[in-house]
């Protein structure tokens, strides 16, 4: 009980604080078009390449062009940091590894121990900065300079750009020869994950922490959504289609982790719960943590990196 009450302070105060940081700009909804774009029936499912103009530089760190223009260059291009599991990295498995929404920190902090750990266990790890995200943050004056904003379409936008770019960093990997390719996202990374892997077959294991899967109840109860909800205010606009549980996975289901925290307040525990039903019963871990404290436990991440490696292992030697 305790520890419980402890988790969801902490989630609590981690909410207000986002709301109160979040910059609410005066911005164009753009409801309408945003409507037209979510109605496309390849808004998910479209063709993707591997990027022509992947370019390396130093400390590990590459860039390539998003295949989903948004009206920034900054935003445009992806950045990233691939570890590589040794000389001969291109015969071992990778993990995309997807940082949380404004989760900066672990993408800097975090992620290297995360990949490093993969690494000894004989797995690559790619990692990626997200639209709205780090270096793609636009700085521009009147740009849109966080993915939560009141401008709908571009929420919408960054949604696929997101998805083209995961699914572009795993074709890539797939083209230098790395037989078996997974995503590990936290978060709203979880969230874009998800929905890359049901659309992606090449995307043959994954790990959602702490996963966002009900969108629509996310933006209508988060407090610092509301930029969101007041860019819709008068609009009928059904986020329905963004949840989760509409997009299984197309890994087998002992090929998916679903980590739960049983004491969060961003994604409910009722919710993964619901999505473990709608996928199949993958493999599911109940962990009692909240959505924050459970980022700081290295017992659990420790157990994910294991359950990564085991499994990429088996798939890859076909054990």
């Amino acid at each position: 009980m305790v520890k419980g009450a402890i988790c969801r302070a902490i989630d609590r105060m981690v909410i207000r604080a986002a709301a109160e940081a979040l910059e609410d700009q005066e911005l164009d909804c753009h409801v309408a078009e945003a409507t037209k774009l979510m109605a496309d029936p390849e808004f998910m499912a479209f063709p993707v390449k591997s990027p022509a103009d992947f370019n390396e530089g130093v400390d590990r760190t590459f860039r390539f062009s998003s295949a989903v223009r948004s009206p920034w260059a900054q935003n445009n291009v992806v950045h990233g940091k691939l570890y590589r599991a040794g000389r001969d990295w291109a015969k071992k498995p990778a993990t995309i590894l997807l940082h949380g929404w404004n989760g900066e920190g672990g993408y800097y902090w975090q992620f290297p121990y995360l990949a490093r750990r993969l690494n000894r266990r004989g797995v690559n790890a790619a990692m990626i900065e997200l639209p709205y995200h780090a270096q793609r943050r636009p700085s521009e004056p009147g740009a849109v300079r966080n993915f939560i904003s009141r401008d709908l379409l571009r929420m919408v936008e960054a949604t696929r750009q997101s998805l083209a770019d995961i699914r572009a960093m795993a074709a890539w990997l797939r083209a230098q020869g790395v037989p078996r390719v997974g995503v590990w996202g936290v978060s709203l990374g979880a969230w874009f994950g998800g929905l890359a892997a049901s659309y992606d077959p090449t995307i043959e294991f994954a790990v959602f922490l702490s996963p966002v899967v009900r969108m629509d109840q996310a933006v209508h109860e988060l407090e610092f959504c509301a930029p969101i909800r007041r860019g819709l205010a008068g609009h009928d606009v059904a986020l329905d289609q963004f949840n989760l549980a509409a997009h299984p996975p197309a890994a087998e289901p002992r090929h998916v982790l679903l980590v739960q925290s049983v004491y969060d307040l961003f994604a409910p525990a009722a919710t993964i719960d619901e999505l473990w039903e709608a996928w199949g019963r993958p493999v599911m871990w109940r962990e009692r943590h909240g959505h924050i404290t459970i980022l700081a436990s290295v017992p659990v991440l420790e157990r994910i990196t294991r359950w990564v490696g085991r499994t990429a292992r088996e798939m890859t030697n076909g054990e």
